[in-house]
């Protein structure tokens, strides 16, 4: 039987816009010591490529507390964290993958994010062709819902913003689960029992949809967890002729949530901030945008995924999801976790 949290979640990731009161409840400032330490190890590792540098690489006694505090404050505190203090100024482009990749390290293991195998992805408008043969969504410039990715740990690092638009959203899931919990505890259940997955890598392969349901949340070891991507979901229930009518009514009711200001959290990643976070307690959206005319003022970031072992506990099911984008899957989760 499915386990049901049916008690308020009363943790600071179940945070909201309003108890939070902005972007600046977030930031975590680099002070000139850590940018030291960063300037050190730059020149340390720059004879290597950015994604070829290891966590024992990236060392240093000055930056490693501020990395272990960024990593609890998004394992165990709100969940999300803004770091800035990288400026375009002082660093070049190769400079911010560098950077960013060697805080990722610090997090856990970056993995694939898309066919074309990338580990640190960049985020900008780029048509369906060779360079997009799966037509993702965040190559585009449109509106992204709210939604999750997939693996534990997600981040971007702003390398250009639009000309206009592009605002990134967060909200809690933990908090969008509480509102559920207040105001409609029977759509909980159908949550839970989740539905099929139609990824949009998926859809260049023999198998379009995912042989097992993906729990919307999952409560193991006393810790809620959200996994949510509608577009999937939808999608799925096109190829396979429909979906449960509970599951569409707490679908349309998590949308009403999310557009909700006293719980959605907007804002600009500025060049050279890093905003992570848990992927499991977040959702993250992206206001549509216009990008300059001129190539090198185009809206530019990077992005990581990360799985960290040992981290927070999830069902098995949620594993196997993260790798449906892992084409040369992580050595060290190579095998499929069993389907739920």
């Amino acid at each position: 039987m499915t386990k049901i949290c049916r008690e308020i979640i009363d943790h600071p990731s179940a945070w909201t816009s309003q108890s939070l009161g902005g972007k600046e409840a977030l930031v975590q400032r680099l002070s000139p010591a850590h940018l030291a330490a960063i300037d050190e190890l730059l020149a340390k590792t720059r004879h290597l490529r950015p994604q070829a540098v290891t966590r024992e690489q990236f060392d240093h006694p000055a930056l490693n507390p501020f990395l272990k505090n960024l990593f609890e404050t998004i394992q165990n505190g709100v969940g999300v964290a803004i770091v800035r203090g990288v400026t375009r100024e002082k660093y070049s482009e190769e400079d911010f993958e560098r950077i960013y990749w060697g805080f990722g390290t610090h997090l856990g293991v970056a993995v694939t994010q898309s066919a074309l195998g990338d580990r640190l992805g960049h985020v900008r408008f780029t048509p369906v062709g060779p360079d997009n043969p799966a037509g993702r969504a965040y190559r585009s410039n449109r509106e992204l819902d709210l939604h999750t990715d997939t693996n534990e740990i997600v981040g971007l690092m702003s390398v250009q913003k639009a000309k206009s638009g592009g605002l990134s959203r967060l909200i809690s899931s933990l908090a969008i689960h509480n509102e559920i919990l207040k105001t409609r505890p029977e759509l909980l259940e159908v949550l839970y029992e989740g539905f099929y997955y139609a990824t949009t890598e998926a859809q260049l392969t023999s198998e379009p949809i995912t042989k097992f349901k993906v729990p919307l949340y999952c409560y193991v070891d006393g810790k809620v967890s959200c996994t949510y991507t509608n577009t999937f979901i939808y999608r799925a229930a096109d190829m396979l002729g429909g979906m449960p009518d509970d599951l569409r009514e707490a679908m349309d009711y998590i949308t009403e949530l999310t557009h909700r200001p006293d719980l959605m959290l907007e804002f600009t990643i500025e060049p050279g901030e890093m905003a992570i976070w848990n992927n499991f307690t977040l959702l993250h959206a992206r206001t549509a945008f216009e990008d300059y005319d001129e190539p090198e003022l185009k809206r530019h970031l990077l992005r990581l995924w990360v799985d960290v072992p040992q981290g927070r506990p999830v069902l098995p099911v949620y594993l196997r999801n993260s790798q449906l984008y892992q084409f040369d899957p992580v050595k060290h989760r190579s095998e499929l976790a069993p389907a739920q």
